[in-house]
Parts: C-alpha cells; structure tokens; sequence
C-alpha cells in the first residue's frame, strides 16, 4: 500500500511539472524542454544492437571461466563496430554471469559473432557452463 502511495505522489509531482500551455513550466515561468511522446519513446534505434546473453557455470569453474572470458571482453572491445562489452557476474550467486554487449549495427554483431576470439572462447567455455547460453536481443 505504502509503495501505491508512493507511485500516486510521483505521478502527481510530475504532472505538476510538467509544461502547460504550450510555453510555460510551473517552474518559475521557465522554457519548456522537448517532451517525447509516446511514439517518440518507444522507437527504438535501428541500427544499434544491444545483446544481453546469461549464463551459469559449473561451481567451481567461476575463476577458469572468467579467465576465458577476460580474452573475449579484450578482443571484442577492440572491435570496430563494438559500442560496449562488458561482463558481470552475480553477486547473489557467483555461478551467474552475463554479457552485456553494444554494437553500432546488426553488421558489427555478425562480425563478432563470426570472429576468431568468440570461436575459442566457445571453445575453451564447453566444459565450464552448467547450461546454454539464453540470449536476449534488442
């Protein structure tokens, strides 16, 4: 109930804050800034790709995988169609782990997919992970 409340006030204070009258804030008179519509927001860029790929290793295997991973963040940061690669592991549970992964366009994903440093890191990870990969793309 406490968190509803909460959400009800935030939602208040932004309609307060927001523009009326096309010009004008409630704020001290002040110019409006764009304001995104719906349509605006929910567009995602064309040709960015995002990926988000997870993954659990075998307990026991946390330091051996990310030894193999250092190598594939390395090479792939130099790439030049990457934006950000970075990988995380949980700090719940340290069998967890993911990549997450910018590239400027579906063309610089395919390239670091195909690339000799994703080949090995496949490779040296096959017996570390206690599953498949689940990959989420955007």
């Amino acid at each position: 109930m406490k968190k509803i409340g909460i959400l009800l006030i935030t939602l208040a204070m932004t309609g307060m804050m927001s523009c009326k009258g096309g010009k004008k804030c409630c704020q001290a008179g002040g110019e409006c800034a764009h304001q995104a519509t719906v349509a605006e927001v929910q567009q995602p860029k064309k040709d960015k790709k995002v990926i988000v790929a997870r993954t659990a290793v075998k307990e026991g295997q946390e330091k051996a995988f990310i030894e193999v991973a250092s190598k594939l963040v390395a090479a792939t940061r130099q790439e030049e169609g990457n934006l950000f690669y970075t990988l995380y592991q949980s700090p719940l549970n340290p069998v967890e782990f993911i990549f997450y992964e910018e590239y400027k366009d579906d063309a610089a994903f395919q390239t670091h997919a195909s690339s000799a440093h994703f080949a090995a890191f496949t490779e040296g990870i096959r017996d570390l992970t206690a599953g498949d990969f689940i990959v989420d793309e955007f």
